[in-house]
């Protein structure tokens, strides 16, 4: 109050134009106010003293007048004694004050950037599902595949009541009399069902039109609800074929086996992993079946040889590398879907995107990006996350790169030191929707060897007992076996890259694979705590044994 009288007492001593001129001046320097105040009295100082000789109130106001106009513009003069003010201030103050700027400017792009980046939305310009129809479609009539057989076999498949269901997942010396026959009863009323199976499996093809639940899912859409139901009419195949051979009805068990190795095939090459991983696992339910039924009964040579006569058949353009190529796909699906469309920086990870991958994690997307994670994960996300390009890039080279592993042997693996966990993080590293998607890729392509061990086995086997029959004992290495025309090609272990471990013993033979331990244990057979055997060991297990077929030592 006390300036505010002082500034018009100093006013009242100045002609009116004067005064407005002082305070148009300061107005327009928007400036603090102690500088402001400053110039208004170094002003109206400066026209009383060059007022002061002045007489009269008319000679003061033409004076006035003069020194205004040449002051000049006042817009102009409020600029240069800002400036001037501004020079003039200590150089701590002008640090500070540039510093507040730059960091209101930082704040205020980066709101606008953050705006910008949460508002990008993907773009989809490829039906990868499509894509798939297209390229799982071979160039053949539709009465040449079996998904229709099979897929009628799934409707008429009667749901099995829990204690049915804990029996079919048994294998047979796990069961009593009464349980046979109560199973035997179920697969009667399953008979029409399986028979479409095994029709089905005559077919030389199998596809299926994919579909999504909803279309802007795309390819993560895609439910395959049918392949629990395949495993299950699998199960009971094999529970066909085990009573049919204790009926001594060893043609039809092994026809059954073939049925059900074939069943699998159907489900391998140009697939999703989870249908080769279906079909992997229906071939090895085949073959462990066979040699069961091997091990429990004498089979007639003649069937032997025709036994293994179809396997071969079967098996002789298999390809059992597993394939990457709908994974690609899907990859590049989830690419298109959950990072923006090409602007600024080739797109970036939507808000989408990360809404998915908080899902993965059981997280909402705060809880995902901040919680649990180092403090410059919104950061990284913000503004090094690899772009929609390079992440094409990225899935490209991983599965390249798996391309090419993927023919690689465990044992391949292993001599030439190859980490292939830690490269398959150097090739998607800081991405974090490849990192969370990425399926293991080295578990596929492990189980891919062992099945194919599993059926060369099986095929050795037949052919020891071939010879046996024959020759009237045991051979003393397999490549008797090869010499003798027995058998073509010697089986061989994915965990040595050498021939599947042989020996005769006193009465019988043993042929193992030396397992994930990569050691041989002298044909040791691991147990799991149920005592059933462990055909998948670990590094402390024993061997994957062949023959002789083991039992499971059941604890009461």
């Amino acid at each position: 109050m006390a300036k505010q009288n002082e500034t018009k007492s100093e006013f009242a001593k100045l002609p009116l134009c004067a005064a407005e001129f002082i305070k148009l001046v300061i107005k327009k320097m928007r400036y603090r106010k102690k500088a402001r105040d400053e110039v208004m009295a170094e002003l109206a100082a400066h026209f009383e003293d060059e007022l002061r000789g002045c007489k009269t109130d008319e000679q003061k106001e033409q004076r006035a007048q003069q020194l205004i106009n040449q002051f000049g513009d006042v817009k102009l003069l409020a600029v240069l004694l800002r400036r001037a003010k501004k020079r003039c201030r200590p150089l701590w103050r002008t640090v500070v004050a540039r510093t507040f700027q730059t960091i209101g400017i930082l704040i205020l792009c980066f709101i606008i950037y953050t705006a910008w980046f949460l508002t990008g939305k993907p773009v989809v310009t490829v039906d990868y599902v499509a894509e798939l129809n297209r390229i799982v479609r071979p160039v053949a009539d539709e009465k040449l595949n079996a998904a229709a057989l099979y897929h009628k076999a799934v409707e008429l498949y009667k749901k099995s009541a829990d204690d049915i269901s804990k029996l079919l997942s048994k294998k047979y010396n796990e069961v009593t009399l009464e349980q046979k026959q109560l199973i035997e009863k179920w697969l009667e009323s399953n008979n029409e069902a399986l028979e479409l199976v095994i029709a089905g499996s005559k077919k030389p093809y199998y596809w299926r039109k994919y579909s999504n639940r909803k279309e802007e899912y795309g390819m993560m859409g895609i439910l395959l609800p049918h392949l629990s139901e395949f495993r299950k009419l699998a199960k009971a195949l094999r529970w066909k074929a085990w009573l049919q051979a204790e009926q001594g009805r060893y043609e039809d068990a092994f026809g059954d086996m073939k049925a059900c190795y074939r069943f699998g095939q159907h489900l391998r090459g140009d697939k999703f992993f989870i249908e080769q991983l279906v079909g992997m696992a229906l071939e090895r339910l085949a073959t462990q079946t066979l040699r069961d039924i091997l091990a429990e009964h004498q089979i007639d040579l003649a069937i032997l040889a025709t036994l293994q006569n179809d396997f071969e058949q079967m098996i002789a353009d298999e390809n059992f590398t597993v394939s990457l190529k709908f994974e690609k796909l899907g990859m590049y699906d989830v690419i298109q879907r959950y990072f923006t469309e090409d602007r600024l920086g080739n797109g970036h990870l939507s808000l989408e995107g990360l809404r998915l991958v908080g899902s993965m994690t059981d997280s909402d997307l705060f809880e995902f990006i901040l919680e649990g994670k180092h403090w410059t994960a919104p950061l990284h996300i913000l503004f090094t996350h690899p772009n929609k390009q390079e992440s094409r890039e990225m899935a490209d080279g991983l599965y390249d790169y798996w391309g090419q592993i993927a023919h690689k042997s465990p044992a391949q693996i292993r001599a030439e030191n190859i980490d292939t966990e830690k490269q398959t993080m150097e090739l998607i590293k800081g991405n974090i929707l490849l990192e969370m998607l990425t399926p293991s890729l080295g578990r596929v392509s492990e189980i891919a060897h062992r099945n194919k061990a599993d059926v060369e086995a099986a095929l050795a086997i037949i052919a020891i007992l071939r010879y046996k029959q024959d020759i009237g004992g045991y051979p003393d290495k397999l490549e008797k076996l090869i010499n003798a025309d027995y058998l073509k090609v010697l089986p061989i272990d994915p965990y040595s890259d050498e021939p599947l471990v042989y020996k005769r013993t006193d009465s019988d033979f043993l042929l193992y694979s030396f397992g994930p331990n990569f050691r041989d244990d002298d044909g040791k057979m691991a147990y799991n705590k149920e005592g059933k055997p462990r055909w998948r060991g670990t590094e402390e297990d024993g061997d994957t044994v062949f023959w002789p077929v083991a039992k499971s030592q059941l604890k009461q």
